[in-house]
């Protein structure tokens, strides 16, 4: 007997077929979970859970800095250890005396109250690793420091404290973000301020303003965890070391090497031949001290024939990437001719300390002087920064070296490369051997043990729990589908025993033929030239070469393509020129509110002017100029719209949206990758992968059997016609329709896929019903027994546990937060009469009675009435106490 298991995984679903011989269906069933996400706004359930913690570990933290710090005020003298007294302290207005301390002697509290008013906003500190990304050095919190230092300087203010006396403190933002407000305070600005009045007031308490004194409190007032470490996997082949950062200069001397390896010359009509050692050295040479280099110079280079050229050119790929690194830190801006006689070890301290170091000032005095730099150079080895690779590669120091050893001696590939090294050193394992012991596991065990090389590292400490200790994969969708997968496939094993196949679906397109190759690349190469195209304008109009500008660029263009000198807001259909389009005068607007439709898509933006923007609001154009005068100005723009943008300005988009949105591209994506890391998963229930016990295959030709079959009327939904089974609508509420997708991909041998995949080469992809013809079925009367089958499946839920892991009786208690995040207070909004405004109190649940659980007035959240209404339903008395 064979059996062979079919899976239709999804993001929340698993639908199992286990058949044996192709005769006769051995059992089946559907699996129902939670994907991990918030079902509105589809982000991770993590994410709100890490606002929250983070909002609250600041609030511990700034609360736990002032107990302290007044702490160290009592304990040295400036301030009241009496609670009554230093309430009459802290009525004390704080900006006349942070201004007075700078001339002038104050009394011991006086001082105490002007430090603790420092210690209440301390001003923003930079973090260099948090702004890696080009660009945001120069963003909104940096303008507005640079502002403030301006403003400074104008007014003649000594100090923070001097400025905010004198000016309107409602331009100055002292925390958060940066919108709206003109200066932004930053930390050099307190702690200037803190060293003139300690060196002003010391003059007259020398014994009281002691270095003890202002040491402690200093420290309090002024330190900053540094951020965590990140955690680094472990080397692919060689355990006991950590892997190599992306940016380091012998990971870059391993890809380049690998990269030139692989080039072959092709001749038309020819063979392709391998580079020889003095060829792959010279390009070597060449790419070196460059980014990238076309494959064109590379030919001339090596002098090859005309018409000769490389293995790796295509239409979409023109370019070869060099040695990025070495070409940034050799440019005559920066290190020049210093950096090719720098050793290994010093190339890399001072990558390390370019991608590393989190203070700004630290940086710059070990650029001075360990690399005596001067300040125009220092300031393009910052901006350089920017530009190094993050991550880290999946090999160690000693591998890389090994197999770069390997690589250098003779023109081979990565994979020779290993396993050459692996003949000579036996801790070497081959690829084909890292997840793969000879041993059949005789179940599925976490994935984390065998998917090592797909997720995070985890500690590798067999005391930890096996998350921990293996790491996971951050995709909560995928990480919620493998432990399914494992709980469901062991549980099949354990009564059924090892199936001799699995296969799974994958949701991919069937292979292209050859017209849909040649538009696929005619896109890519046309998309490639107008990203040239408009780098050139950027560059010649003096705006950073960066993807975000050239995408404004591509916005702004599409605003009327026809035309660059006639290109307006969609909204007032006033000019938007190329120098507003970089200013403030500009903004990037979603035309479908983001927050009711997470569609961050290209064709959901546009560029307007920022006023606009701000008119519109959380509103689609229609919901808010629909029914005004504007609206023919407003449809006159989309007229120059792309059709993929202008649907969106219809009074009904947001309905059309709400009918496609269950279709995402996030699920499809997550669905792909759930499928590709299944299929690897699974392998390690069989001896040898390569034997094909697990294959995955197209979710298109799954649809397309099982309408060929008719067995989408096995199911049907209010609106299905007898007559009509063939052509009958998925029914998709009922759950038990993923099972019937499992039983198709079950009955789907490689023969029937082999054929499938040679209509998708033969036909179009619209006539490949048609081209297909009639599929027989897999054996006599498989659609009356699957129908059969169906109506003893129960569907099997994963339960939603409560608090301590028990199951919840009311879900929406204790499974999930009690509330909206409403602050207590002033809502914003107003009453019917329009001027009483509606505020929101706090009370004791103790007091509510049950007629208050649908009163307004008595509980004005909505979210929250309700659900402990659903809780409390049909409860008096005690009981409603006690609930």
């Amino acid at each position: 007997m064979t059996t062979r298991l079919g899976l239709d995984i999804g993001t929340n679903s698993i639908g199992w077929c286990l058949i044996d011989d192709d005769a006769r269906i051995i059992d089946l069933g559907s699996r129902i979970f939670s994907d991990g996400r918030v079902p509105k706004s589809g982000e991770s359930l993590a994410v709100g859970r890490r606002i929250a913690r983070g909002m609250r570990r600041r609030r511990d933290r700034y609360l736990g800095r002032r107990s302290a710090f007044l702490d160290a005020l009592a304990t040295h003298g400036l301030m009241p250890a009496d609670r009554a007294e230093a309430k009459k302290v802290a009525d004390l207005d704080p900006y006349p005396l942070r201004v007075r301390a700078l001339d002038e002697k104050l009394e011991p509290h006086e001082i105490g109250r002007a430090l603790f008013h420092l210690n209440q906003r301390r001003g923003f500190k930079s973090n260099r690793k948090a702004e890696r990304k080009e660009g945001e050095t120069d963003g909104k919190i940096a303008s507005g420091a640079k502002a403030l230092d301006a403003a400074m300087e104008e007014s003649g203010a000594r100090t923070l404290g001097e400025f905010l006396l004198n000016h309107d403190t409602k331009r100055v933002r002292m925390g958060g973000e940066n919108k709206d407000y003109d200066f932004y305070p930053q930390r050099h600005h307190i702690e200037d301020e803190f060293d003139a009045i300690w060196a002003k007031q010391v003059e007259y308490h020398p014994d009281l303003l002691n270095e003890t004194a202002r040491a402690a409190i200093h420290r309090i007032l002024f330190f900053q965890r540094p951020l965590k470490a990140q955690i680094v996997g472990v080397c692919t082949f060689l355990t006991d070391e950590k892997r190599l950062p992306k940016a380091h200069p012998l990971f870059q001397e391993r890809r380049l090497y690998e990269e030139v390896n692989h080039l072959e010359v092709t001749t038309p009509g020819e063979t392709s031949r391998k580079l020889t050692v003095d060829e792959r050295d010279t390009l070597i040479l060449y790419l070196r001290d460059k980014k990238a280099s076309a494959f064109d110079q590379l030919a001339k280079k090596l002098k090859l024939d005309p018409g000769q050229s490389f293995n790796k050119a295509s239409e979409s790929r023109t370019k070869l990437a060099g040695n990025e690194i070495y070409a940034t830190m050799s440019s005559k801006t920066l290190f020049d001719n210093r950096w090719a006689h720098f050793d290994m070890d010093r190339r890399w301290l001072i990558i390390d300390r370019l991608l590393n170091e989190q203070t700004p000032e630290t940086l710059r005095a070990f650029l001075a002087e360990e690399c005596e730099l001067d300040d125009n150079r220092i300031a393009e080895a910052e901006k350089a920064a920017h530009r190094l690779p993050e991550g880290h590669g999946r090999l160690g120091p000693t591998a890389t070296r090994l197999i770069l050893e390997e690589l250098k001696a003779e023109v081979i590939t990565y994979d020779e490369a290993v396993s050459r090294v692996a003949e000579k050193d036996r801790r070497f394992r081959h690829h084909s051997d890292i997840d793969r012991t000879g041993e059949i596991l005789p179940k599925l065990p976490y994935y984390g043990e065998l998917l090592t090389r797909e997720i995070p590292p985890g500690t590798q400490d067999p005391a930890d729990p096996p998350e921990k200790r293996w790491g996971k994969i951050t995709n909560p969708t995928v990480h919620i589908g493998l432990r399914q997968i494992e709980k469901l496939v062991n549980a099949i094993v354990e009564v059924y025993g090892r199936p001799d196949e699995i296969v799974v679906e994958l949701g991919r397109e069937l292979k292209l033929n050859e017209q849909q190759k040649d538009d696929f690349n005619r896109r890519i190469r046309d998309n490639t030239r107008a990203a040239e195209a408009r780098s050139k304008i950027l560059i010649g109009e003096g705006f950073p070469d960066t993807g975000a500008n050239r995408m404004l660029l591509r916005m702004w263009e599409e605003l009327n393509p026809a035309n660059p000198l006639d290109r307006r807001c969609p909204y007032c259909g006033e000019t938007i020129g190329m120098h507003a389009l970089f200013s403030s005068a500009a903004d990037v607007d979603h035309i479908l509110p983001y927050s009711r439709t997470l569609d961050d898509s290209v064709s959901n933006k546009v560029v307007s002017h920022k006023n606009c923007n701000r008119q519109k609001g959380n509103k689609t154009p229609y919901e808010k100029w629909g029914d005004t005068e504007r609206w023919d100005t407003i449809t006159e723009q989309v007229a120059r719209l792309h059709k993929g943008k202008q649907w969106r300005f219809q009074p009904d988009a947001m309905e059309r949206y709400e009918g496609e949105k269950d279709f995402l591209a996030r699920q499809l994506t997550d669905t792909q990758y759930l499928s590709r890391m299944t299929g690897k998963y699974l392998s390690s229930l069989y001896a040898d992968a390569s034997e094909g016990s697990v294959y995955v295959l197209p979710g298109r030709m799954t649809a397309m059997l099982r309408r060929l079959w008719g067995l989408n009327s096995l199911l049907p939904d209010h609106n299905f016609v007898e007559n009509e089974h063939s052509n009958a609508p998925k029914n998709r509420l009922d759950h038990r329709h993923h099972t019937i997708d499992a039983a198709v991909i079950a009955v789907t041998t490689r023969s029937l896929l082999q054929r499938f995949a040679r209509a998708a080469g033969q036909a179009e992809e619209q006539h490949l019903d048609r081209m297909i013809g009639k599929v027989p079925e897999p054996w006599e009367g498989f659609r009356e027994e699957l129908g059969e089958r169906l109506k003893h499946v129960t569907v099997s839920h994963k339960a939603d546990h409560g608090r301590k892991g028990k199951p919840s009786r009311h879900h929406d208690i204790t499974a999930a937060q009690l509330h909206n995040e409403t602050a207590y207070g002033f809502t914003g909004d107003y009453a019917a009469d329009g001027k009483t405004p509606i505020v929101v109190h706090r009370i004791p649940l103790s007091s509510l009675k049950p007629g208050d659980l649908t009163n307004p007035e008595r509980i004005p959240d909505e979210t929250l009435r309700d659900a402990l209404y659903r809780a409390t339903e049909g409860l008096s008395g005690k009981d409603f106490e006690k609930a």
